[in-house]
């Protein structure tokens, strides 16, 4: 069985207008689910759990991703894109207005998108950002999925449940079972 791997790593628009051909990527077919979420939500982690490999460049720092990266996941027949977080403050008005600019080409450029899983930190619940970035997909009509990470640094299961209650009520408006 084929390994994991990094596929093509992208960093601005018009290397992603050149990467997509139709439901293509670099002539990969595959669909795709790509991470969003805050910077430093666990996205990286996440991503090497899934595809049982250590690409994806996790850090404690927020702001570690910069750009667009493509990850092959062969035991699910998907590829993950890495996507750089959201809300991260000691970035430059720049760098936050390229990432934005470079996130919404992607979107509008992978037609084979399967899916957008949006990391939640438990320990705060969707955030007005993490809304803001929901309604965003939601605009454009793209799938989601939510995960909560961190969920292991809750002090206690009272604590886990009420978070639970609070994100059900606040991704109501996105799920058919916000449970």
């Amino acid at each position: 069985m084929a390994s994991p791997e990094l596929l093509v790593t992208l960093g601005n628009e018009e290397q992603i207008s050149k990467a997509f051909n139709g439901d293509f990527l670099r002539g990969h077919r595959q669909p795709r689910i790509a991470m969003v979420g805050r910077s430093n939500v666990g996205k990286s982690s996440l991503i090497n759990a899934l595809i049982g490999g250590r690409l994806a460049r996790a850090s404690s720092q927020p702001g570690k991703t910069r750009l667009l990266h493509f990850y092959s996941w062969p035991d699910a027949d998907l590829i993950v894109t890495d996507l750089p977080g959201y809300g991260y403050a000691a970035a430059s008005h720049d760098d936050r207005d390229q990432w934005s600019k470079l996130i919404r080409s992607y979107f509008e450029w992978d037609r084979n998108l399967a899916l957008a899983l949006v990391l939640l930190d438990a320990r705060h619940g969707p955030t007005k950002i993490d809304e803001e970035a929901i309604q965003f997909l939601d605009s454009l009509h793209v799938p989601l999925g939510f995960v909560f990470t961190k969920v292991d640094t809750l002090k206690n299961q009272s604590e886990a449940a009420r978070r639970r209650k609070e994100a059900a009520a606040n991704l109501a408006p996105w799920v058919e079972n916000p449970q």
